[in-house]
């Protein structure tokens, strides 16, 4: 019998320096977001905080046990 985990880390970087960006981070928000839902949940959180959405990272694994 196997098992197959699915892993979704995305990191919101916000913040006017991007020297030294303020990093929210979600795991297994969204199994598979695509980049227009990436977009919007940036500019929601860019709301919420008063910070400007700079970027996002999105890492996905897999793992089959």
């Amino acid at each position: 019998m196997h098992n197959n985990w699915n892993k979704t880390t995305i990191i919101f970087s916000l913040g006017a320096d991007s020297a030294h960006p303020v990093k929210v981070t979600f795991q297994n928000a969204v199994p598979a977001p695509d980049t227009k839902q990436i977009e919007n949940f940036g500019g929601i959180l860019a709301q919420l905080t008063g910070l400007p959405f700079q970027s996002a990272t999105v890492a996905k694994q897999d793992i089959v046990a």
